[in-house]
C-alpha cells in the first residue's frame, strides 16, 4: 500500500475537500483523485461516495480512516521520536487517558508533572476505552490511564488505584446529608443510566444485581459526565466515580454507595515497554491525585 495514496485519503478527510487536500500536498486535483482511486483498488472497496464534485466517505471509508489516521500520525511523529531518542528519551511524553479521567484527574496530574519536569514536551489525548489497545499497542503513546478491565494482548497493565462508586444528586436531594446510600433506597428514584456498551453501566448493573434489585431508569446517555450534569438539574440520580463527579462544574450531592463497590484503574503501556523517567513521574502524579480522591 503506497504511503502517498494513504496520505491523500487522510488529507481529503482532514481538509474537507479534494481541492484543499491537493493544496496541502502541492498536487493537482486530478493527481489526488488518481491516488485515491488507486487506494480504493488496493483495498477492494469504495472509500467515498462521489456526488458531482463532492466526496462523502462511505461507511467502510470511515472505518478505514480511523486506522489510516493512526498509522499516518505515527509516521508523522517519527521525526520527533528520533529527536527524543537523540536527547536521551525524556524530551517528550505522550499520554493518553480514557475520557472518564480527563476532567477530574488529568489537570491536577499534568500541573504536578509540569512543576517537576518543566522542560518535557507533554502531549495529552483522550480516547475511548475500546481504542486504547490500538493507540498504545501501536506505540502512538508512551503511557495511558483508564478504568479496568481493559482487554488487549498488546498492553501491559499495572494498578493505578481503586475508588468506590458514588451516587450523585442535585443539592438538597432525597439523601442530602447522608454518609452512604444503599441500592434499595436508590431504586425508589429514577436512575440516569448510561448506554449498555459502557463499562460504568455494566458496573452499575452489577451494583443493583448484587442487591437483587432492578433500578428504575428515567433516561440514559452515553456520557457519565452528562449523566452527572442531568442529575445536577434534579432529573434523577447517576452512579459514577469520584473522578467524574469532581469534573462536573455544577454543584452535586455526592454520596458513596454501601456496601462499597470498588472501581479499579490502571496504568497502561505498550507490551514489553519500560516506563521512561518522565512517564514514571506522570504515573506518580496521577497516583497522588487518586490518593486525594480516596481521602475525600
Amino acid at each position: 500500500m503506497h504511503l502517498k495514496s494513504l496520505t491523500a485519503f487522510c488529507f481529503v478527510l482532514r481538509r474537507g475537500s479534494l481541492s484543499a487536500a491537493a493544496d496541502a500536498m502541492n498536487l493537482s486535483q486530478p493527481a489526488v483523485s488518481r491516488l485515491i482511486s488507486n487506494l480504493e483498488h488496493e483495498v477492494g472497496f469504495a472509500l467515498f461516495h462521489r456526488d458531482k464534485r463532492t466526496l462523502r466517505p462511505t461507511g467502510e471509508g470511515r472505518r478505514f480512516h480511523r486506522e489510516a489516521e493512526r498509522i499516518l500520525t505515527g509516521i508523522e511523529q517519527l521525526g520527533n521520536i528520533a529527536k527524543d531518542i537523540k536527547q536521551g528519551g525524556d524530551a517528550r511524553l505522550r499520554v493518553v487517558v480514557m475520557s472518564r479521567l480527563a476532567g477530574g484527574a488529568l489537570p491536577d496530574a499534568a500541573a504536578a508533572f509540569r512543576a517537576q519536569m518543566p522542560d518535557v514536551d507533554l502531549t495529552v489525548e483522550t480516547h475511548h476505552r475500546r481504542d486504547m489497545e490500538r493507540w498504545l499497542g501501536g506505540r502512538q503513546f508512551d503511557v495511558g490511564f483508564g478504568p479496568l478491565p481493559v482487554a488487549g494482548d498488546q498492553l501491559d497493565i499495572q494498578p493505578l488505584g481503586t475508588l468506590n462508586a458514588v451516587s450523585v444528586f442535585a443539592p438538597g436531594g432525597p439523601f442530602a446529608g447522608q454518609k452512604v446510600v444503599e441500592p434499595r433506597a436508590l431504586a425508589e428514584h429514577p436512575l440516569i443510566a448510561l448506554t449498555p456498551d459502557t463499562l460504568l453501566q455494566s458496573q452499575t448493573e452489577a451494583i443493583f444485581a448484587a442487591a437483587g434489585i432492578v433500578p428504575r431508569t428515567g433516561m440514559s446517555t452515553s456520557s457519565s459526565q452528562v449523566a452527572c450534569m442531568l442529575a445536577a438539574r434534579g432529573l434523577g440520580y447517576a452512579i459514577t466515580d469520584p473522578v467524574t463527579a469532581r469534573a462536573v462544574p455544577e454543584a452535586l450531592e455526592v454520596i458513596p454507595i454501601a456496601p462499597a463497590f470498588p472501581l479499579e484503574y490502571g496504568v497502561l503501556t505498550p507490551r514489553g515497554v519500560t516506563l521512561t523517567p518522565a512517564a514514571t513521574v506522570f504515573r506518580d502524579c496521577m497516583a497522588a491525585v487518586f490518593d486525594t480522591l480516596r481521602v475525600a
